[in-house]
């Protein structure tokens, strides 16, 4: 019989699912409409301001998803540090805010391309700097994402909805970020409330020495995320220097897309792992989860390197059937993905192994980084030698995680016996 606890873990790992895909499906409903009632070129501006947002979001969060969701999963029941939690991320967040909005009046001032589209930047932060604020890491730690999953869900539909009715021309660019913000601004007061009647969390007195401290314990997290980031981006960036324009930048363009989704498949169930792991430790399951899921990705694997181009052809039309060589080429970074998703943060910080589970993104980063500049420097990059690097990068990872688990395997022997489900 299946305890109450994985029951929970399940749920949280199918309201992650409908989190991430939600976004991909409200995309296809949307994009079609923008591209037909805006201009290319209005169109092109909206995709680089939210471009830049991308990245600032990542500075307005600050890792402190990661980094605050094992403490909250630690002191679930403990309402005062929950509240002295609640309150440091609130000011952290609002001074990473005032940092990042007077770098971004920075950019405006300099940048003429953005000074004309002046409005448009300052609203969108605005929208993204009050999504920052919701604390995301509580519901994680609690393991509640089903509040995470509906707010979410229901901003995004929101905005989906505001889009078809208010957007009409290249005259309401700014309907997006508008409703984004209206949206944002709306769950933040609803969860705010929330927190404090279900939860008994909310602001309270904190020394600013502390807030300080816990910027300091989610910096490693922040790095590794960037670190993530960069490493993940490298690939077109480096591409499109040398094949700008190329039908090659868009064979590879189109054969990430079976990397990415592989990301987006795994990321729920390590994410809904992570604080059920941080509380109870219960490495028999993590075990009983790759053992189920590993055979499948090697079968699923094994199928797509035999019709790559077949599948490809399929998916992006005929002439891009060539395509199949390069999904090749990143096939062994895929079957790796899911089994190193799950060894990073679900299993070594609840090893109390945090510095080591950043440390990894930062191992892929340089091993990245270290076989591109040897592809240029002689004259080796192609588009096919730049997957063989990102498979060996995401190997290189793999076995980092499993060296550091494995160096440290007296944890296993010295921790209580875990319940077999």
């Amino acid at each position: 019989m299946v305890d109450g606890s994985k029951k929970q873990l399940a749920k949280n790992t199918a309201f992650l699912y409908i989190l991430t895909f939600s976004s991909q499906l409200l995309s296809i409903v949307t994009i079609p409409y923008q591209t037909r009632v805006l201009s290319p070129e209005t169109y092109g501006v909206l995709g680089v301001a939210i471009s830049v947002m991308t990245v600032l979001s990542l500075v307005l969060d600050f890792g402190m998803v990661q980094s605050l969701t094992p403490g909250v999963a630690a002191h679930s029941n403990d309402t005062k540090y929950l509240s002295r939690l609640y309150t440091e991320a609130f000011l952290g967040k609002a001074a990473m805010g005032a940092v990042c909005f007077a770098v971004l009046l920075i950019a405006i001032v300099c940048s003429s391309y953005m000074r004309a589209h002046a409005m448009l930047y300052v609203l969108y932060f605005a929208a993204y700097m009050v999504g920052a604020l919701l604390p995301d890491y509580l519901y994680r730690g609690m393991e509640q994402m089903k509040i995470i999953t509906v707010r979410t869900v229901a901003i995004r539909c929101f905005a989906t909805a505001m889009i078809f009715v208010f957007m009409k021309s290249d005259a309401d660019i700014l309907v997006m970020p508008l409703c984004l913000l209206v949206g944002n601004a709306v769950a933040v007061a609803v969860c705010f409330r929330y927190d404090r009647a279900h939860f008994g969390v909310g602001f309270t007195r904190v020394r600013m020495r502390d807030v300080c401290a816990m910027a300091k314990l989610t910096f490693p997290f922040f790095v590794s995320r960037i670190a993530s980031t960069v490493y993940s981006v490298a690939n077109p960036f480096v591409l499109n220097m040398f094949y700008s324009g190329g039908a090659v930048v868009g064979f590879y363009s189109a054969s990430e897309k079976f990397l990415s989704v592989s990301k987006s498949v795994v990321a729920p169930v390590a994410d809904s792992l992570y604080p059920y792991m941080v509380k109870r430790k219960d490495f028999v399951l993590v075990r009983k989860v790759l053992c189920v899921a590993m055979p499948v990705i090697i079968v699923g694997a094994a199928v797509l390197f035999v019709f790559a181009d077949q599948v490809c052809a399929f998916l992006f039309g005929a002439q891009y059937a060539q395509a199949g060589d390069i999904v090749r080429c990143l096939i062994p970074a895929m079957v790796v993905i899911f089994p190193s998703y799950v060894m990073c943060f679900p299993v070594l910080v609840p090893m109390g192994l945090s510095k080591q589970a950043n440390a990894s993104n930062l191992v892929g980063l340089a091993s990245q980084l270290s076989l591109l500049a040897l592809l240029v420097v002689s004259g080796n990059l192609t588009v096919h030698a730049l997957c063989i690097a990102t498979s060996v990068s995401e190997l290189l990872v793999f076995a980092y995680r499993c060296a550091v688990v494995y160096r440290h395997r007296d944890f296993f022997a010295a921790s209580p016996k875990r319940r077999a489900s």
